[in-house]
C-alpha cells in the first residue's frame, strides 16, 4: 500500500472539502419534508456539491431513512474475496444500498453520506439525525462519542487496525447495539481517501462510484491479494492485521438497534464519518469543528448548566 504524506497547505485543502461536504448534508437536512424519497434527498446532496464547485465524487450522495439506516435485511455486497470465496467481482455497494423510493416520515432516523472531490481531493462524511423526535436515536448519537476518542487513542498506541476494529465491535455489542459497518464492502470501519487520478475526466457511475475511485483503490487492493507482497490494504476491516500507514483515513463507526416504538418493533442506525490524519509520528482528526462534535459539546454544556441550576436550587433555604 502506498504511503501518502501531505504538507500543511494540502491538509487545509482537504479540511475545506470535508467542511463543504458537511455543509451540503446540513443544508439538505433543512430541505427535507414528509414524503420526500431517499433518491430525491441524495440528488439534492449531489446538486449542492456541484453548485459549490465540486469537480467529481469519491462516491455520490447516499440517503437512508428509517430501518434502512440500520441496513436491516441487507447483505454485505461484493468484495475482492471472490478470488477465494466466490463472492463477486467489484468492491462496491450492492443494489439495496442505493438511494431508494423510501419516503420520509416523522420520527424516522436519517443518514446522509457523500464523498465529494475538488481538484481530485476527496473527503467522505456521514451525517446522522432524526426527522423529528426520536429519543432512542438521540441516545445512539450520544453513545457514538466514545469511539472517536477510542479510535484515535489506539492508532496513537500503534495498535493494528484489526485490533481496533475488534475492540470497537466489542464495545458496540456491550452497549446493546449491532455493528452496521460490518455490512459495508469488506465490512470496513474505515478506508483511505486521497487525491483521485484523472479527476478532470468523466468518471461515469457504477453503483454510486465513479471510475476514478476504483482507479485509486484497486492498485492497493490488488497488491494486497498477492501473498507475501504487501500485508496492507486501503480498507480498514476485521482482518487488517497492520498499523495505519501515513495518509488520510475516512473512519465511520456505524451502530444500529431494534426497539419497541409507537409502530411496534422498529430499528434504526446512526453513524459519523470524518478524516483521520496519520503521519509517521502522530495521528489526529483533521477538524474539530464538525456537526457531531458540536452536538456532543452542546449536550455536555447543557448537562453541566442543568447540574449547576439544580445545585443552586438545593442551596436555597426553605
Amino acid at each position: 500500500m502506498s504511503r501518502e504524506t501531505y504538507p500543511k497547505e494540502e491538509l487545509e485543502s482537504y479540511r475545506k472539502v470535508q467542511a463543504l461536504a458537511y455543509e451540503a448534508v446540513e443544508s439538505v437536512r433543512k430541505e427535507l419534508y414528509p414524503g420526500i424519497t431517499e433518491k430525491e434527498a441524495a440528488r439534492k446532496i449531489d446538486d449542492y456539491i456541484r453548485n459549490a464547485g465540486g469537480t467529481s465524487f469519491f462516491h455520490y450522495g447516499f440517503a437512508w431513512f428509517g430501518d434502512r439506516t440500520a441496513f436491516r435485511g441487507f447483505k454485505r455486497p461484493l468484495s475482492l474475496n471472490y478470488l477465494r470465496k466466490g463472492e463477486g467481482l467489484l468492491p462496491h455497494f450492492g443494489g439495496k444500498f442505493q438511494p431508494s423510493n423510501r419516503r420520509l416520515e416523522e420520527g424516522m432516523a436519517v443518514i446522509l453520506d457523500v464523498a465529494p472531490t475538488f481538484a481530485g481531493r476527496a473527503a467522505d462524511v456521514g451525517y446522522a439525525f432524526s426527522f423529528g423526535e426520536n429519543p432512542e436515536h438521540d441516545k445512539a448519537l450520544a453513545n457514538l462519542e466514545e469511539y472517536r476518542e477510542l479510535i484515535l487513542r489506539r492508532v496513537l498506541e500503534e495498535r493494528t487496525l484489526s485490533e481496533i476494529y475488534l475492540e470497537v465491535d466489542a464495545r458496540i455489542r456491550a452497549s446493546g447495539y449491532v455493528n452496521c459497518h460490518s455490512v459495508y464492502p469488506q465490512g470496513v470501519l474505515g478506508h483511505k481517501v486521497g487525491r483521485l487520478p484523472a479527476y478532470n475526466f468523466p468518471g461515469g457511475r457504477v453503483n454510486g462510484f465513479p471510475f476514478q475511485t476504483f482507479a485509486y483503490l484497486f492498485p492497493q487492493m490488488i497488491k494486497d491479494l498477492i501473498p507475501g507482497v504487501s500485508g496492507h490494504s486501503p480498507l480498514w476491516g476485521e482482518g487488517s492485521d497492520f498499523r495505519a500507514e501515513p495518509g488520510l483515513w475516512a473512519v465511520e463507526p456505524h451502530i444500529g438497534k431494534m426497539y419497541n416504538g409507537s409502530k411496534g418493533s422498529e430499528s434504526f442506525g446512526a453513524k459519523w464519518e470524518e478524516i483521520l490524519v496519520v503521519t509517521d509520528s502522530t495521528a489526529y482528526w483533521l477538524d474539530e469543528d464538525l456537526p457531531h462534535v458540536r452536538l456532543w459539546k452542546e449536550k455536555k454544556k447543557s448537562k453541566s448548566s442543568k447540574s449547576v441550576v439544580k445545585k443552586q436550587k438545593q442551596k436555597v433555604p426553605a
